[in-house]
């Protein structure tokens, strides 16, 4: 239910976000703004009231929100039979100055943009930047078979450059070509370029929650208030060196044996400063002894101003749109699979529970700044009934001088409606496959 609720206020704030950017330049510039609604109202609304001519709703179908303004094709009216549109009256979309009509049509995408922005402006100003360098950290990684990667190995670069966990933590470093890791090993420095299989398996555990190359963290623990480990007397700071007498060496391993084991509790060997001994705890249904790592990680903190922090928070949202840009060509020149890549409300909403629950708010936030972004550029592909649609037919008339038919206009919309519905599809059964 958290997941849920956390993905619908995200997906609101969103929607009203995007919606605000196309409602707010169409009434400043006089045109007749007949519904704004959060949530399609169809096949019913929830709640909706009027004012100055407008109406102001909430739908049920939480796939989105529209601002219906007079005079723009109607796709409520796809699949009815309409008449030729009459000429036009003043205060309606198409009786506008072309750039009026572009400014509108662009703004949602753009108050996306700057929301994203804002958000990560704010969070820079708030917290600076702050990087946990992998390169500095004794303890490595955790094994990943998939490449190779051995328990312990200490990731030093990721393409090229210096290794630090937020870098690791998106999925964005697999975009280079080819993605490469630098890691030492004891004596050995190795470098592994990764292959398309990998790439894909990888984007497939992100779009999944899973870290991509996880920190190792060693078996030091901090019981939670009332669980199974704090009722058995164990302490923050304790480490665990056996779990039924096998050893483990790091939390991850700690968690793995746990689960391996059978019975209702489970006789673990424990580490206080110089004291050993050994505690029988119980597990709980999960085969838990709900207990958090209680490790101190380094950090390179840099504070900013203002001005610092929005040129930081501009040029984090450049990249990320960029690396939008490049994952989208990837995926039409068949380098990235779609099934490992593309996810839909489901996998966005489990995404968006499992950040919050790893990251908190702050983490949250900047997911949001993420959504935002996607968002953005989503609504700016040149698919009729999306933004991006609408800007090109604009362009039609800027190149013609004239508006293009209302029939032309018209037939795009049931192309874009079909598209539209099979990436719908697509995505759905992609996160049903994934469950």
């Amino acid at each position: 239910m958290v997941t849920v609720g956390l993905f619908l206020v995200v997906l609101s704030v969103l929607i009203v976000v995007h919606e605000l950017g196309h409602f707010l330049p169409a009434k400043l510039f006089g045109m007749r703004v007949e519904k704004f609604y959060l949530f399609f109202d169809w096949p019913t609304k929830l709640w909706s009231w009027k004012k100055n001519g407008t109406e102001y709703g909430i739908g049920v179908l939480p796939l989105g929100g529209y601002v219906k303004i007079a005079g723009m094709v109607d796709e409520s009216q796809l699949g009815k039979k309409a008449p030729e549109p009459t000429p036009a009256s003043p205060d309606e979309f198409r009786a506008k100055p072309l750039y009026q009509r572009a400014i509108v049509i662009a703004g949602g995408p753009l108050m996306n943009i700057l929301f994203a922005i804002a958000v990560l402006t704010g969070l820079f100003f708030v917290y600076g930047v702050q990087r946990v360098p992998l390169y500095a950290w004794s303890h490595g990684v955790e094994a990943v078979p998939l490449l190779g990667i051995q328990a312990g190995d200490r990731l030093i670069k990721v393409n090229g450059e210096l290794a630090y966990l937020e870098r690791l933590s998106s999925p964005e470093w697999l975009l280079a070509d080819p993605p490469v890791l630098e890691l030492v090993r004891g004596n050995d420095t190795l470098s592994i370029a990764l292959l398309a299989a990998q790439r894909d398996s990888l984007l497939r555990w992100y779009s999944q929650g899973r870290e991509g190359v996880p920190l190792r963290l060693p078996a030091q623990i901090e019981p939670v208030e009332g669980g199974p480990a704090a009722r058995a007397g164990l302490q923050k700071g304790d480490r665990i060196l056996a779990v039924e007498g096998t050893p483990v060496f790091s939390f991850a391993e700690l968690r793995t044996r746990l689960q391996a084991t059978t019975g209702d509790s489970v006789r673990l060997t424990v580490q206080r400063q110089n004291q050993i001994f050994s505690v029988q705890v119980a597990l709980d249904t999960a085969r838990r002894i709900q207990v958090g790592p209680a490790v101190e990680l380094p950090r390179e903190i840099r504070t900013l101003s203002l001005w610092q922090a929005l040129y930081e928070g501009t040029q984090q949202a450049y990249r990320l749109t960029l690396t939008n840009l490049k994952g989208l060509f990837y995926l039409l020149t068949g380098r990235m699979r779609a099934t490992d890549s593309v996810s839909g409300p489901i996998g966005i909403a489990r995404l968006a529970g499992k950040t919050y629950e790893n990251t908190g708010w702050r983490g949250f936030l900047a997911f949001s700044a993420v959504l935002s972004l996607i968002l953005a550029f989503m609504n700016l592909l040149p698919i009729p009934l999306l933004d991006g649609g609408h800007l090109v037919f604009l362009g039609l008339e800027a190149l013609l001088r004239k508006e293009p038919s209302y029939r032309l206009r018209e037939v795009a919309q049931y192309i874009g409606l079909a598209i539209i519905l099979a990436l719908m599809v697509f995505a759905f059964w992609n996160d049903l496959r994934r469950l």
